[in-house]
C-alpha cells in the first residue's frame, strides 16, 4: 500500500493506495483508494471510499481526484454545509 498524508487548513488528509499502480479492474462504480481526514486533534475522523463514475487512468491522477474531494469535504465542512463537524464531532 502507498500512503501520502498531506495538511489542509488544519486537517490531516491520509491518501491510501494499493501500491500506486491502477488495477486492471478498476470499473465505472469500482472502489479503488480511500481517504481518511482527521482533525487538528486526532480525536475525529471521516473516512471514505469513492466509487468512481469515470474510472481514473493513473494512481497520480486518483491520488490528486481524492485528494481535492478531500479538500472540498473540508472546505464545505468549515462552512458549515455537510453537518459532519470535523472539529467536534
Amino acid at each position: 500500500m502507498h500512503e501520502s498524508e498531506h495538511s489542509y487548513k488544519g486537517f490531516k488528509v491520509r491518501l491510501v493506495m494499493p501500491d500506486g499502480v491502477m488495477p486492471d479492474g478498476v470499473n465505472s462504480g469500482g472502489h479503488f483508494g480511500r481517504v481518511q481526514i482527521s482533525g487538528p486533534d486526532q480525536s475525529v475522523g471521516v473516512r471514505f471510499t469513492p466509487d468512481w463514475t469515470q474510472p481514473p487512468k493513473t494512481a497520480e491522477e486518483a491520488e490528486a481526484w481524492l485528494f481535492a474531494y478531500a479538500a472540498g469535504v473540508i472546505d464545505c465542512e468549515l462552512a458549515g454545509g455537510l453537518g459532519m463537524d470535523l472539529r467536534n464531532e
